[in-house]
């Protein structure tokens, strides 16, 4: 049977899950004067990251934007793939590989975000969201299958989306307490390894009605079995189901003999999409620490520090591809970077927390869409394949491809990574070790122990409330120098001293506000990130306040003085 994507956009999104369509009419909004074009941006693209920051202000427009920006109500909730937003009106469309891709990360994000923050949840979007999830598995392989059929009309599927489809059933299982999810996540994992068996790996990336695309493409390694490994262990630790554990061996075995030189170095078999080969990474250093095998770990940090960061730069842009072009970078690999940043300071090297911050404050969320201004609002009335209404409004909150110092363009999948990593940085920010509380990085905390607020980029003032006694450690960003740091405990001056970057308070009282102050540091540097000219960079403590050139009418960081 040949598949009509018109006509099943016209009649259902899941004829499995019953899925009712509804065609509204689109109210436009008017367009805009003359100074809201591009040409006449008054603002970045996120000013927000140079007020105090809290990175759950960042999280809430994030999950507010997936449900009322990123899925459409009119076609049970399916999600946009792509928003144009640069060169014309914006609109926002479906595309075919974008489902369930964009499912499975919308519903790990959601469930990451409902740990750290307290969002409403929208019941009606996450039950469709699940349903088109569920719905992608309802074939004879127990594969996931494209819920659109492809440019060709025919029923397809990519293996890449299985790490997408796994992790969205684990947080439905985790989140919602999904039986049918657990389930669906069970079968899944036996499918993956069903389907791998024989080679270690996939047959090819894309699998029809009738069987695999072959010969296989070059370059899949990563793209399918690696970028999975994450998925399996997450699932691992929610189930203990040794299948899942002993295929993320497996897969990490193939990935390390197919798509790496016996150096480290990526070879043809990663494939030239980095954020498969970064999510490797920050998946093997997982597994290491999950498994204890210190080869997984001292391979992940290789690749961190020596392979992959030719693909980054120092604040946390992340080149998208291997290939020359396109030289965008993609917020997905700064979160993998984030992640992996994460997993090593937790485990040993506490100074890649450093990393972790510098990328969040800087990478990450330049990235996010805050200021809308420049986007063109037209009144054309939404169609099947592109919908107008509400762009501006509905593009906040979004992670955007970005250059080093400019907007790119959005697809809708960059929320999963984002995300991830934002709530990932928020939970490790303070870490209870016995009688020591670390204060890991500076962004405001509230949890049983600690209740702590920043104003950090705007001031050097770091403010904690705390009723346990015990000591305390807080590590302290670049920069920071021992004579610019006044430390008080309940209002006096309190015995401190620094090692190594960290600030050691050992007669903390039961019932303590501290408060830390420090000059931030003005410094400036020039970096030459992969694929573009050098930029003039100017800092204040870990953050960009302003750097040269910009590429293209949206900036990311505002202008150096003249």
């Amino acid at each position: 049977m040949r598949w009509s994507r018109r006509g099943f956009l016209r009649t259902t999104v899941s004829a499995a899950t019953a899925l009712c369509v509804s065609r509204g009419t689109a109210v436009a909004e008017p367009n805009p004067s003359a100074d809201d074009t591009p040409g006449n941006l008054p603002l970045p693209l996120n000013p927000l990251r140079l007020e105090p920051v809290d990175l759950r202000r960042f999280i809430r427009l994030g999950v507010e934007h997936i449900y009322r920006g990123a899925i459409d109500p009119r076609l049970g909730h399916l999600p946009y793939v792509r928003f144009v937003l640069t060169d014309g009106p914006g609109y926002s469309n479906h595309e075919y590989w974008g489902s369930p891709h964009m499912e499975g990360r919308f519903l790990d994000a959601l469930s990451r975000c409902g740990e750290v923050v307290d969002v409403p949840c929208d019941e009606e979007a996450v039950n469709a969201l699940r349903a088109l999830v569920h719905n992608s598995l309802d074939n004879s392989w127990g594969l996931p299958l494209w819920n659109l059929p492809d440019q060709d009309g025919k029923k397809c599927g990519n293996m890449h989306d299985c790490r997408e489809v796994l992790l969205g059933l684990v947080g439905l299982a985790r989140w919602k307490k999904c039986e049918r999810s657990l389930e669906l996540a069970r079968n899944l994992v036996r499918a993956m390894d069903k389907a791998t068996s024989e080679t270690g790996g996939y047959p090819s990336s894309l699998l029809f009605m009738d069987g695999w695309r072959l010969p296989p493409e070059p370059g899949i390694v990563n793209y399918t079995c690696g970028r999975a490994i994450g998925a399996l262990t997450d699932y691992y630790r929610f189930t203990k189901d040794e299948l899942a554990l002993g295929l993320a061996k497996r897969f990490a075995g193939h990935c390390v003999k197919n798509a790496f030189t016996p150096e480290g170095d990526l070879s043809d078999g990663a494939g030239a999409h980095l954020h498969s080969s970064t999510g490797t990474m920050a998946s093997l250093l997982d597994l290491g620490v999950l498994t204890n095998d210190a080869h997984y770990v001292v391979f992940g940090r290789r690749l961190y520090d020596v392979f992959l960061k030719r693909y980054r730069s120092s604040f946390g842009w992340a080149k998208e591809s291997k290939n020359p072009w396109p030289h965008r970078g993609e917020a997905n690999n700064t979160g993998d970077y984030i992640e992996a940043a994460l997993t090593l300071a937790q485990n040993g090297a506490p100074e890649y927390y450093l990393d972790a911050e510098r990328f969040v404050r800087n990478g990450l969320l330049a990235a996010q869409i805050i200021n809308t201004d420049w986007i063109v609002q037209s009144d054309a009335p939404d169609n099947e394949d592109m919908v107008y209404s509400r762009i501006r409004e509905r593009a906040v909150g979004g992670f955007a491809f970005t250059t080093p110092n400019g907007y790119h363009s959005y697809n809708t999948d960059l929320m999963g990574g984002a995300l991830r990593a934002l709530c990932k940085t928020q939970q490790a920010a303070v870490r209870n070790e016995g009688e020591v509380l670390h204060i890991n990085m500076l962004f405001p905390v509230d949890t049983p122990e600690i209740a702590a607020t920043s104003q950090l980029p705007k001031a050097g003032a770091y403010e904690i409330h705390t009723q346990r006694e015990g000591k305390l450690r807080i590590r302290l960003m670049e920069g920071v120098a021992k004579d610019e740091i006044s430390l008080t405990i309940n209002g006096q001056p309190a015995v401190s001293y620094v090692e190594h970057g960290l600030l050691f308070v050992d007669a903390l009282p039961s019932e303590a506000t501290v408060n830390l102050a420090f000059d931030l540091s003005n410094r400036h540097t020039t970096e030459t990130p992969l694929g573009w000219e050098t930029c003039e960079i100017d800092w204040r403590g870990n953050t960009i306040v302003a750097m040269t050139p910009r590429q293209g009418p949206v900036t990311l960081y505002g202008a150096l003085p003249s």
